[in-house]
C-alpha cells in the first residue's frame, strides 16, 4: 500500500485538492472522517464544535485493515493523519493557508467565532504540521502553501514534488506575525 496524505486545519483545501489529485493520478480518495463515520468511530458527539468525537483505537484497526491490500495507491484527506500507518505512507502534504486568509474562509463558512479563532490558533501554531512531523518525520512531511493558490494549482504542485522529490520545505506563521507585530491579531489570551 502506498499512501499519499493530506492534511491540514480546516479551510485550507485538503478535500478539493484531495479529489483534484485523486483525478489526476487515477486514484481513490477517502476521506478520514467519512471512514470514521462508515466504520463506527464516532464515539459521542462535541456539541460545543458540532463535530464527531473519534474513538481513535477504532479509526487505527479501520486504517489497518485498509492498508492491508499493499498493490494499491490511495489518497487519504482529514484531520486524523497522524493515526495512518507509518509504513504504508509515502507522501504527507499538510496545507497551510495565512492565518488571516483562513479566518476569511471559515468566517464565509459560517462557523462560529470559537470555531474559527480555535482553527486560526491551531494555523499559526502549526499543529496540524507537528503532529505530522511527529508522526512522519522530517523527509516525509511536505507543507505547502495554498494561501494564494487554487484547489487545481495545489494538486498540480503536489504531483509534481511528486516527481521531483524536493527537500520539505517549512512554514512558520508564528514567527511571520510575530516580525510583523501581528501575534496578538491571531491568538487569544
Amino acid at each position: 500500500m502506498s499512501v499519499i496524505l493530506l492534511g491540514g486545519t480546516p479551510g485550507t483545501g485538503k478535500t478539493m485538492v484531495a479529489k483534484i489529485l485523486g483525478s489526476k493520478l487515477s486514484i481513490e480518495v477517502i476521506s478520514l472522517s467519512e471512514l470514521a463515520e462508515k466504520s463506527g468511530c464516532i464515539s459521542a458527539e462535541d456539541k460545543a464544535r458540532k463535530t464527531g468525537i473519534i474513538n481513535e483505537d477504532c479509526l487505527v484497526d479501520a486504517l489497518l485493515t485498509l492498508t492491508e491490500d499493499k498493490t494499491k495507491t490511495l489518497v487519504l484527506e482529514g484531520h486524523y493523519i497522524d493515526l495512518v500507518p507509518n509504513s504504508s505512507v509515502q507522501w504527507v502534504f499538510i496545507l497551510r493557508t495565512h492565518p488571516e486568509k483562513l479566518r476569511d474562509r471559515l468566517t464565509e463558512r459560517a462557523y462560529t467565532n470559537n470555531k474559527v479563532s480555535e482553527n486560526v490558533e491551531a494555523e499559526v501554531l502549526g499543529v496540524c504540521q507537528l503532529d505530522a512531523l511527529d508522526a512522519f518525520g522530517e523527509t516525509k512531511v511536505h507543507e505547502i502553501d495554498t494561501s494564494e493558490l487554487s484547489a487545481p494549482q495545489t494538486a498540480a504542485l503536489i504531483a509534481s514534488l511528486m516527481k521531483e522529490s524536493p527537500d520539505p520545505e517549512r512554514i512558520d506563521w508564528l514567527a511571520l506575525l510575530e516580525k510583523e507585530g501581528r501575534v496578538d491579531d491571531f491568538l487569544s489570551d
